[in-house]
């Protein structure tokens, strides 16, 4: 059986907006800690760790979208809430990694 991995693109489209996603060196977190991704809403920019398997990547790159779906919708309490974000972005990449035949490309009528 083919296994399913999720493509990390050098753009991705969140809304009307294009973000270039930056592969690099750890990133300094507002706390001191480092982090493993993050997004710059103003620059259009999402950086992730270059050191993560693919899979974290994958986590890392839909953790960060999930986090423009609630600045977008304006709610800052869930775009702040990195439990919240983590539990989505972990489970919506089992659930598509788990279950490939939920995505493919083909016409419809």
């Amino acid at each position: 059986m083919d296994k399913m991995v999720m493509n990390i693109p050098e753009t991705i489209k969140l809304g009307w907006r294009t973000y270039k996603i930056n592969q690099g060196e750890h990133r300094s977190g507002e706390n001191g800690g480092e982090l493993y991704g993050e997004i710059k809403y103003e620059d259009n920019k999402i950086f992730i760790y270059q050191k993560l398997d693919h899979d974290n990547k994958a986590i890392t790159l839909l953790h960060e979208a999930i986090h423009w779906i609630f600045y977008n919708a304006g709610q800052k309490e869930w775009r702040e809430n990195e439990t919240l974000i983590e539990c989505l972005s972990e489970n919506l990449y089992q659930i598509i990694k788990e279950n490939p035949e939920l995505f493919c490309r083909k016409e419809v009528l």
